[in-house]
């Protein structure tokens, strides 16, 4: 549900200042209902998204850069005089020069964390729960008598 709420206000956040509110709620719903197709489409690429991080900033994002170069158009993109205006052709070239900058150094990243054995977590770990393992807390200690060892 969550992820739904972000893809919404994500889709939108481009256009603020130019969309009307009923035409960023039916920008929004639109991204909500493309976000599992999307999720999905992520997942069928390999790519490890455990939030969802990259289809509701990355899929849900360039979702709603290219709304804007369609409802946006000929708005202009810098104030003043003689100043670009917004185009779907420059929303559609931004959005491949951010995926290009975002794929490679997002690979480059992970590629070296895994090569140092720094990427994933111990299998131990993952098995107890990284709740239990990198915070060795009891969520609620109320009941939990002051002489009881805390587990690990």
């Amino acid at each position: 549900m969550m992820s739904g709420a972000l893809a919404g206000i994500i889709s939108c956040a481009s256009g603020l200042d130019i969309y009307f509110p009923a035409l960023a709620f039916v920008i929004a719903c639109a991204a909500g209902v493309i976000l599992k197709p999307a999720a999905g489409f992520v997942e069928r690429m390999g790519i490890d998204d455990a939030v969802g991080a990259v289809t509701v900033h990355g899929t849900i994002g360039i979702f709603g850069m290219l709304m804007l170069g369609i409802f946006g158009s000929g708005y202009p993109a810098v104030l003043g005089e003689g100043g670009a205006t917004v185009s779907f052709v420059g929303q559609l070239v931004g959005s491949i020069v951010f995926i290009a900058i975002g794929l490679s150094t997002g690979y480059v990243a992970s590629l070296v964390l895994k090569m140092v054995g720094m990427l994933r977590v111990p299998e131990a770990a993952e098995i107890a729960g990284l709740d239990t393992v990198k915070v060795p807390a009891q969520a609620y200690p109320e009941g939990i008598p002051a002489s009881a060892p805390a587990s690990a």
